[in-house]
């Protein structure tokens, strides 16, 4: 990265995180949510040249996302599987320093009601948050026209959770 030019990729353990969604259903099928979610890991940094950096570094990453929501099946009905679309941000910080990225993600599930008004959710969910933009070299097309091409670095983050769901 232009910040750590020597480094080539950081690692982040894999750990649990937790949080909370909060949201507000505007039709029966389509609502919003505000979501935050912290993991606490520890990260290494490998350089490019080959190796590792020799000690780990405590990492907390926060997430702070604007998911939309499309529910299928009637709201009464007790399984009720969804899909999601994330936008917002992602801050690491760690060893001193911090920094907050924009970051997207995609997702789905399962809400599950005992009865009207409580129940459990389910769901699996990938969010990049984009890092920093390199040189991908230049592209040309059959009719010589020439330009360069950026290269997008992303933290690629997976994860599946279950939660309660309290509905008023």
């Amino acid at each position: 990265s232009e910040q750590f030019p020597d480094v080539a990729k950081f690692k982040f353990d894999n750990s649990i995180s937790y949080g909370i969604n909060a949201g507000y259903n505007l039709t029966e099928h389509f609502g919003v949510e505000f979501m935050w979610d912290r993991q606490d890991t520890n990260t290494v940094a490998q350089f490019s040249g080959g190796g590792n950096f020799d000690e780990k570094i405590s990492t907390k990453i926060d997430q702070y996302h604007g998911n939309f929501l499309y529910n299928f099946r009637d709201e009464d009905e007790k399984l009720r599987p969804f899909v999601l679309v994330v936008l917002g941000a992602t801050r690491a910080s760690g060893a001193g320093t911090a920094q907050t990225k924009f970051s997207f993600g995609l997702g789905g599930g399962v809400k599950y009601f005992f009865t009207p008004n409580m129940g459990v959710r389910a769901q699996a969910r990938w969010s990049p948050t984009y890092l920093f933009t390199t040189s991908g070299g230049v592209w040309c097309n059959w009719w010589g026209y020439c330009w360069n091409v950026p290269n997008d670095h992303f933290m690629n983050q997976g994860e599946v959770s279950v939660g309660w769901v309290f509905r008023f």
